[in-house]
């Protein structure tokens, strides 16, 4: 995982984004969604974390996630792309080879405002993108429907890497998928449960009561439609159109593709620059403590304690085994 220092206490929430290296792979159709719901359930199932939504396009993923133990967001985003990678691989014939990008994004997000801010981005994604005018019509993986049905658990099949095998060139389209992800579903009897907490953000910025989260809930929704509107009146401007649900589902796999990014990456979110001041002081403050307990376990003195809500490096090698 990335060697930057990240800080995850206990109850932040996180907007999570995780990149391919290269290539179309995390497509729309039966196969590429139920590789993701299996991975999924899988990584919270091992290493919980509070998933609060989600939205997967071909190149990447965005979460926003509540921390339950430090410790466990990166063995999660670890176990997650790890599995994928292993059946994407070998859907596509390919050994040992990378598919994700090293590490992942995740600043903190300080205040409930921003929050609302990134969840409604991750929703207007679709649109912003130009592949399709609502996340209603979207057909990739998201937790949309999941969030405004109410029906909040779900049951996934857990799949397995021996299960995936290279697809044949003349099934590497929607109807070679769509009957590969049949057999391998059917083949399958384990399921794994899901469940989705799109209030855990709220609860974490302190809001409880139902009232309280039915509006913020309500005001999400709200501004996800007016990002889909501002994208169709940029598109009407500029004379485009969306890539539309039939094309993207009928997508094949795409190794040649290249993405183009751009931005760097956030220690936190805040639309109150006082707010994201004192937060980055105190993360500097932390990071300068988390070097001095380095130094010292390198001197042999491992009783010094790593700064809670970073992630310590493996202890020191501090002596050999003698041979015999």
């Amino acid at each position: 995982m990335s060697k930057r220092m990240k800080y995850h206490p206990h109850g932040s929430v996180l907007f999570c984004t995780l990149s391919l290296e290269e290539g179309l792979l995390l497509l729309a159709n039966p196969l590429c969604k139920a590789i993701v719901k299996s991975c999924l359930a899988r990584a919270r199932e091992k290493y919980p974390v509070k998933v609060c939504h989600i939205l997967v396009e071909a190149t990447h993923i965005h979460l926003v996630i509540v921390v339950i133990d430090p410790d466990d967001v990166q063995q999660f985003f670890r176990h997650f792309k790890t599995e994928s990678a292993h059946m994407i691989n070998g859907l596509l014939g390919r050994d040992k080879r990378t598919l994700w990008c090293e590490g992942y994004d995740s600043p903190i997000v300080l205040t409930p405002k921003r929050a609302l801010i990134a969840i409604a981005y991750l929703y207007g994604n679709p649109a912003k993108d130009n592949l399709e005018k609502s996340i209603d019509r979207y057909p990739g993986f998201s937790s949309w429907k999941i969030f405004l049905s109410g029906n909040l658990t779900r049951q996934w099949k857990r799949l397995r890497r021996p299960q995936f095998t290279p697809i044949p060139r003349d099934a590497n389209n929607l109807r070679g998928y769509t009957k590969r992800a049949e057999e391998i579903l059917d083949a399958s009897d384990e399921l794994q449960t899901f469940t989705l907490e799109p209030d855990a953000w709220m609860e974490a910025f302190g809001y409880h009561s139902p009232e309280q989260k039915q509006k913020l809930n309500r005001i999400l929704v709200a501004r996800v439609r007016t990002l889909e509107e501002r994208a169709e009146k940029k598109r009407t401007r500029e004379k485009k159109r969306v890539m539309g649900r039939d094309r993207l589902i009928a997508q094949a796999f795409d190794t040649t593709y290249r993405p183009t990014r751009s931005g760097r990456r956030m220690w936190c979110l805040s639309e109150k620059r006082s707010v994201r001041v004192e937060f980055i002081r105190v993360f500097k403050a932390l990071m300068q403590r988390a070097r001095a307990v380095r130094e010292k376990w390198k001197l042999g003195d491992v009783t010094v304690p790593y700064p809670p809500g970073l992630y310590p490096p493996s202890m020191p090698k501090l002596a050999n085994v003698l041979g015999r």
